[in-house]
């Protein structure tokens, strides 16, 4: 049994006094560390006392049921002793409690612990009285344990066992509450995976049930149901059932039926073959990226990428292209911002040529929209089209929209653009960086937010790796130390983080010539942050560089040492005793 250690800094009596408390967030602190109580114990104690106990929580609020089954879920099997039958009606219980999240993970933990008992004929006695109890529950809920656990103990049972529990699955295909038949509808795809011992004539009585529910949550996930159904023996004998099945979710009143089957396209295609995809679908797509709904348009646009590789590239000419042509300039944000997403993975399909004569003009078009969102978008997707034309031809267009980004309202915008940096620095070299795309990581340095500033001088490190120190001190890094004269105390902790960053990077007799000095400088700084940081930078370059430059790093701590800010002067006194 796992020995696991108290990190809680409690006593575990009190952790476990605390399963009983009145204050939730003492008992949510005890569930979390079950484990924990179960590994002290021992495996006995374990069986015969915390177990009977946790049953009593099972009408607790949500918020300590959601940690239990979590806890429970955490090597528990090996805490009893391994006997994992011991666990079973404590996550049967859970499977009739309110919260869904809980009794789907029951449910999956019911899965897992029958498959680690060794007697087949106690897992078929255990597994179909528990899937019975269940199902014969006043609440209703506990009946979507029932649709979980039925593929995954299907063809470990008797035949006998096995016709009960395709009339069970065939009255809740029926039920009246329509959440029952939705959990029947998302896992009967598990169900239809052990064909042949489920027929053919019980698989489409289910199927034809549910593509006729009124409830458009439970038509659509049929589809996942036809995809496995499609990679079974099934597909050969039923092909035409299935694929009529498809097109008539394809063109079901819901769009969220639609857009859902729109979502596993490539699945399908996957499954059918690329000349069933091409036959059946293909046409399919192409409508839903001319479609009313925006929402369709979406996912339809975020599906070029996978659907491409099932399409001919004559098709993409000629059928694809011209319809993306279209919705570059749609009215949402959405839209243009899947387009974004996936139009460049055409590029390396359809070659240099048409490339450069259908996709670039859509990159130009893209990189200009007006929403920043887009063009972010589009920038990390950007290898896809620089791998085909190269780079140099699209580093004169790039600039103009990183400078607008650089400038965005939304700081996540500003610092997303900024790794774009690296990219062209290691696609084009030096050349790339000019004094103007320099300006914009100097701008970012001095950024209002702080993880702007981070992530530039993050990028700073990225630049001195693919250019060498020798460029980064003649082109970026000087510029960078003169912010340490700046009068905003927030641009000088920069020089301070930003040598941080790259102490790796630096020589010995770099330190010594440039960053000594400068830490000199900053000791005697007038805001005790700045002379804090340069105690905690001192003591990493004392520590990873040693050699000749510990010593100017201790004489920088002792001037310290006399600070007249207690915690200046005890952060440098702490860190001369370390070294």
């Amino acid at each position: 049994m796992p020995k696991i250690e108290n990190t809680t800094g409690m006593p575990i009596n009190l952790i476990i006094d605390e399963l009983k408390s009145d204050d939730i967030r003492k008992r949510i602190h005890s569930v979390k560390h079950l484990d924990l109580i179960a590994s002290t114990i021992g495996p006995d104690r374990t069986k015969n006392e915390l177990i009977p106990f946790i049953q009593e929580l099972l009408d607790d609020d949500d918020e300590v049921l959601i940690e239990l089954v979590d806890s429970l879920s955490r090597n528990f099997v090996e805490l009893v002793g391994g006997q994992a039958q011991v666990l079973l009606p404590t996550f049967e219980a859970l499977c009739r409690v309110e919260d869904a999240s809980v009794r789907e993970k029951a449910a999956n933990q019911i899965k897992k612990c029958l498959t680690q008992l060794p007697d087949q004929k106690k897992v078929e006695e255990l597994s179909i009285g528990i899937i019975k109890r269940l199902n014969d529950s006043d609440y209703y809920m506990a009946k979507n344990a029932v649709a979980i656990l039925i593929p995954a103990i299907f063809n470990q049972v008797s035949q006998n066992n096995q016709n009960d529990l395709i009339n069970i699955i065939l009255k809740l295909s029926q039920d009246q509450i329509p959440q029952v038949r939705k959990f029947t509808s998302m896992y009967f795809q598990d169900l239809v995976k052990h064909f042949p011992l489920i027929n053919e004539t019980f698989i489409q009585n289910i199927l034809n049930s549910f593509i006729k529910d009124e409830q458009d949550f439970i038509r659509m996930y049929i589809v996942d149901a036809l995809i496995q159904s499609s990679k079974t023996p099934f597909f050969q004998k039923q092909q035409n059932f299935i694929l009529n099945m498809f097109k008539q979710l394809a063109e079901d009143q819901s769009w969220r039926v639609r857009f859902y089957f729109c979502d596993k396209l490539a699945e399908i295609g996957e499954a059918v073959t690329k000349d069933g995809y091409r036959k059946n679908f293909q046409n399919y797509h192409l409508k839903f990226l001319q479609d009313a709904e925006p929402e369709m348009k979406s996912i339809a646009a975020l599906k070029i990428e996978r659907v491409s590789g099932l399409m001919d590239p004559e098709d993409i000419l000629n059928k694809l292209i011209p319809l993306l042509k279209t919705i570059q300039s749609d009215t949402n944000a959405f839209v243009r911002n899947a387009l974004a997403s996936s139009v460049l993975a055409l590029c390396p399909i359809i070659g240099k040529k048409n490339t450069s004569e259908q996709i670039l003009p859509i990159f130009l078009t893209l990189l200009k929209d007006q929403d920043s969102e887009v063009r972010i978008t589009l920038f990390k997707k950007l290898s896809l089209i620089t791998n085909v034309l190269g780079v140099d031809s699209l580093s004169q267009s790039v600039i103009p929209a990183l400078t607008e980004l650089a400038q965005d309202k939304n700081w996540r915008i500003r610092a997303s653009t900024i790794e774009v940096l690296s990219f062209f620095a290691r696609a084009i070299g030096p050349e790339f960086l000019s004094d103007k795309v320099l300006k914009l990581l100097l701008d970012w340095m001095g950024d209002k937010v702080s993880s702007v500033r981070q992530t530039a001088i993050q990028q700073t490190a990225q630049l001195i790796s693919i250019l060498g120190l020798a460029w980064a001190d003649k082109n970026l890094l000087t510029k960078i130390w003169a912010f340490q004269s700046i009068q905003n105390y927030l641009h000088r902790l920069t020089v301070l983080f930003t040598i941080n960053q790259i102490t790796s990077q630096l020589t010995n007799d770099y330190i010594l010539k440039t960053i000594v000095p400068i830490l000199q400088a900053m000791a005697k700084d007038s805001v005790a942050n700045i002379r804090s940081n340069v105690c905690r930078t001192s003591i990493q370059l004392a520590k990873e560089k040693g050699g000749n430059i510990a010593d100017p790093m201790k004489k920088i701590l002792q001037t310290l040492s006399d600070d007249q800010d207690a915690e200046v002067k005890y952060q440098a006194k702490s860190a001369l005793e370390s070294l």
